[in-house]
């Protein structure tokens, strides 16, 4: 496996590109499996199904006045945020049946994370968070169903690859804690602002916990996303944002 680790970016746009890119050249066999960990300026990910929510255009307008400007994101789950202390973290492999392998990819990518954030001090398990961002089964957590989420995990298949994927809160968590109040709230949708805290470790830490797990489950070595990838990836960026239209309720 190739570990991937950009840059940080001054633009979320290119991170959902360079994701997309990773995924589409390991669907062409350009790429074997990879592992990417980036971050970037601040933003709110939400689904497809989360823009046709009532209040939605709404809930978009007031998170970008925080300067989290609102993306769609092609995978599954509930909305997320980040900021430059979050880590967008993604592991993609070839798959020949896209009916097979979806749960060992979820169990496997939950166990993977937290037994990195156990690499650095947080006493993290899998599990669901009462009131947590992007619900679902696949969370990593400390303290319990009352405690606090720090991962949420979904999922990208097509018909030659897979993208797990996971959002980190690392570090300066307070904005993205308010985003997401904000956001939820214009939703109508459920949210427990002490769910969102910071980890016991720095960025980096977490960074290299996370290849070292890779390194250990999967053999994986350092690689590097190159220029072709990047400028794919650039080339990507304008199909994420939501620009809400003036006047427009939802």
């Amino acid at each position: 496996m190739e570990i991937l680790v950009a840059e940080r970016l001054l633009n979320p746009e290119v991170g959902f590109g360079l994701q997309q890119a990773v995924l589409e050249e390991v669907a062409a066999g350009e790429r074997g499996p990879v592992a990417l960990m980036w971050s970037s300026s601040p933003y709110v990910g939400a689904t497809r199904p989360e823009t046709r929510r009532r209040g939605f255009a709404e809930a978009a307008r007031s998170v970008e006045t925080l300067g989290f400007p609102v993306l769609v994101r092609n995978s599954g789950g509930g909305a997320v945020a980040a900021n430059g202390g979050s880590l967008s973290f993604s592991l993609t492999f070839p798959v020949e049946d896209l009916r097979h392998g979806l749960y060992e990819r979820y169990a496997g990518g939950v166990e993977l994370v937290a037994s990195a954030l156990r690499r650095v001090g947080a006493d993290a398990e899998g599990g669901e968070v009462e009131g947590e961002f992007c619900p679902g089964a696949y969370s990593v957590r400390s303290g319990g169903w009352r405690g606090v989420k720090h991962a949420g995990l979904a999922q990208r298949v097509t018909k030659r690859a897979a993208r797990l994927e996971a959002l980190v809160l690392v570090e300066d968590t307070g904005s993205v804690r308010e985003a997401l109040a904000r956001f939820y709230d214009g939703l109508g949708l459920p949210f427990r602002p002490s769910c969102v805290a910071d980890l016991p470790a720095r960025l980096p830490d977490v960074v290299d916990a996370l290849a070292e797990e890779g390194r250990g489950r999967y053999g994986g070595r350092a690689g590097s996303i190159g220029a072709e990838t990047l400028e794919r990836a650039r080339d990507l960026r304008e199909g994420w944002r939501f620009i809400p239209e003036v006047g427009s309720s939802l």
